[in-house]
């Protein structure tokens, strides 16, 4: 048997939806379900099956093979060591090393007391040792509380120190080497503290190998500060870009979650989940583990009856219902603050996820707040359900939702909505790994410049003639400074390019050059864009980027576009007008004017030859391009619009305007006169010509 028809037996087979609902109605239940999310999940022992159903999505070539990743009763006993305190986890961490340091330093102190190293005792060596490995963690737990002190010294100062509290938490490690090194140097005297006859300060020994041990550890406080400060200039690049980029679309999208969480709690408080209504669309908003097993698996159906049978999502509420029973005593005996896998919260946060749990989402939300007979969404809905005491949040959700401003809000605008929200959660998120991941490249970077650093602070406290040959090693780095002078502009251009300027972010809908990009990758050096007219994956450096024009749409509000096209020169006024109104009351029709802006704008940019006359047309769209098949559909349908409405009002092309000479309406013919009857009336013309001639009466 595989291990598929392992799962879909788990369920004992029944005949019909009804008695699947009928069994968990009998357990009392409260059934919800899960999605698999690409989340870590702390302490999951068991990773087997589920790990092999995430990975199967990206990866088509493996496959399960059956084992379970759990963990033996020593991984177990090991995990509950480290997890039960912070004293135990450390008392575990420093304990077995102590005791192995102790077993040579009690053989020194008691049998061979005299064992030395050039006059200098062991035991000193070994009580030194045991100093060090002690203040390696001491200078952890300093580092560690060091954030906590920080807030509540200055706490009292300022209240926004959270900020800087959390930089030093980030540099803990940084600043546990700095203490550490301190340390392990100004502790170097207690090696020759069981010898009085030895001269050994913090300053210098007598003992050549003590001296060379201090001048190695005083050196080490210098290269550990520069390390301390690159990590100081990386955390303040990190912090202050996050702050600076995306600070305030997180806060947005926050209070956008926030709001339409509001709205679905509503909902199932008028309409409770998985009701006949709207169980469908529950089903899709809440699929389970299982489901994502196959299309074929998700719905199996009774040979008998044929009718489907919903055994994976039943399935997975069930199991969703025991995670909160678990999630509840957990959180009661750590005090902790609990995550319900059914509060709207985590709802909405899965069904963003994926594009068809959005949009039944949407429409849940949607057909359970709307009244009865209306086909859009009104803000007097929203008052209805939320009550009168929440005037205010119920009209920010409906100025959230009514992005156009025309006074309700349909299906498609809140399905739109949904998934838009979704969509910037993704690529903000895989913004910020792409940003995460060029800062660590930067770091590395960075790293080498201060491994260079400590080997010429290294050389320094070590060599006595170094300063002495510093010119010719500075004479030889010029001689070759042509080989990398390109590579470091670029990286400097880019660094500036990337975390200064930041002109976009993943998934941003960009024009450079009049080519219209979409952003897939962003790199330290490079970024990857996607061609919206082929598809096409193309890679351009930033230092390329950094002296061309970009035009980011996607950070753009609302735009317009300009339509020129050339009428014939017989064109009046008066048709002009008409032409501006009949395209006023298309945009201003309900069909459209969620589309378009009112104020269209119709002008007569030129005459050119005097053979034709020159029309501008201004259109104004709700929002921007970024989304390709919105503006697709709504340019061709104004596109399709204008051309009707220039028939009707009988604006025609250039020259246009008239049947084709020789049609039968305008016959050609010719008429055949004398030579002086020709002259004649070419004189008359001539004169008529002159006459007519204006003449400007300047007076006396």
């Amino acid at each position: 048997m595989s291990s598929t028809d392992t799962i879909v037996h788990i369920l004992p087979p029944l005949t019909n939806q009804a008695q699947v609902d009928e069994t968990y109605k009998s357990k009392n239940v409260t059934i919800n379900t899960q999605e698999v999310t690409d989340r870590p999940v702390l302490r999951r022992d068991n990773t087997g099956l589920r790990n092999f159903l995430a990975d199967s999505q990206d990866n088509q070539n493996v496959g399960y093979d059956g084992e379970v990743d759990t963990l033996r009763r020593l991984g177990r006993f090991y995990n509950w060591i480290l997890t039960f305190s912070v004293v135990t986890r450390y008392a575990f961490y420093i304990l077995p090393v102590a005791t192995l340091l102790a077993i040579p330093l009690s053989i020194f102190a008691t049998i061979h007391k005299e064992s030395n190293i050039k006059g200098i005792k062991m035991m000193g060596l070994f009580v030194w040792l045991e100093i060090v490995w002690s203040s390696l963690w001491i200078a952890k737990l300093c580092s560690k509380t060091l954030p906590r002190a920080f807030r509540l010294c200055c706490g009292v100062i300022s209240a926004g120190t959270r900020k800087h509290s959390l930089m030093i938490k980030a540099l803990e490690v940084p600043l546990s080497i700095v203490f550490w090194v301190i340390a392990c140097w100004a502790s170097i005297p207690v090696i020759a503290a069981f010898n009085p006859e030895t001269d050994v300060t913090v300053l210098g020994s007598n003992v050549h190998w003590i001296r060379s041990l201090q001048k190695g550890f005083l050196a080490s406080v210098p290269v550990a500060c520069v390390f301390l400060v690159e990590k100081v200039v990386i955390e303040f690049i990190t912090v202050n870009y996050h702050r600076t980029q995306f600070s305030a679309r997180i806060q947005e999208s926050k209070r956008r979650m926030h709001l339409f969480e509001l709205l679905y709690e509503a909902s199932t408080i008028l309409f409770a989940p998985y009701c006949p209504k709207f169980a469908d669309d529950d089903y899709i908003i809440n699929t389970s583990l299982l489901s994502t097993v196959g299309k074929e698996i998700q719905n199996v159906t009774d040979l008998q009856t044929g009718t489907p049978i919903r055994i994976f999502d039943n399935l997975g509420r069930l199991g969703t219902g025991v995670t909160s029973v678990f999630g509840n005593i957990v959180s009661e005996v750590t005090g902790g603050q609990r995550v319900d896998s059914k509060s709207p919260h985590a709802v909405v946060s899965w069904a963003l996820e994926r594009r068809p749990a959005s949009e039944a989402l949407a429409r849940r939300v949607f057909n359970s707040l709307v009244s009865e007979g209306n086909d859009a969404l009104y803000q007097k809905d929203i008052e209805r359900v939320l009550g009168p005491d929440n005037h205010h949040e119920a009209e920010e959700i409906f100025h959230a939702l009514d992005k156009d401003a025309n006074g309700d809000v349909s299906l498609e605008e809140m399905t739109m909505i949904v998934i838009e929200l979704g969509e910037g959660r993704r690529a903000m998120t895989k913004s910020l790994h792409d940003v995460d991941r060029a800062i660590k490249a930067l770091d590395r970077i960075l790293m080498c410049v201060v491994l260079v650093g400590a080997g010429l602070i290294y050389g320094t406290f070590f060599s006595d003639n170094f300063f002495k040959n510093m010119s010719l090693y500075t004479t030889s780095l010029m001689s070759f400074s042509f080989a990398f002078a390109g590579t470091v502009q670029e990286f400097t251009g880019s660094c500036i390019f990337l975390f200064v300027k930041h002109p976009y972010d993943v998934g941003d809908r960009v024009e450079i050059n009049n080519v219209d990009l979409v952003v897939e990758h962003i790199s330290l050096l490079y970024t990857v864009f996607r061609r919206v007219d082929s598809q096409r994956k193309v890679q351009i450096p930033n230092i390329v980027n950094n002296g061309n024009w970009i035009e980011n749409i996607s950070r753009s509000q609302a735009m317009s576009e300009h339509f020129a096209l050339a009428i014939s020169a017989a064109t009046t006024f008066e048709e002009i007008e008409n032409l501006t109104e009949e395209l006023k009351e298309f945009v201003l029709a309900d069909e459209n004017r969620r589309d378009y802006k009112s104020d269209i704008d119709v002008e007569v940019a030129n005459v050119g030859d005097m053979s034709k006359l020159e029309l501008k047309i201004n259109l104004g769209y709700k929002s921007n391009w970024s989304n390709e098949k919105l503006r697709v559909a709504r340019r061709s349908k104004f596109m399709c619009a204008l051309l009707a409405t220039l028939r009707k009002v009988q604006i025609n092309a250039p020259g246009g305007g008239d049947v084709a000479i020789g049609d039968a309406s305008r016959p050609a013919y010719s008429v055949s006169v004398s030579d002086e009857e020709a002259k004649i009336s070419r004189m008359k013309y001539l004169d008529e010509k002159e006459s007519n001639k204006y003449v400007k009466d300047k007076g006396i």
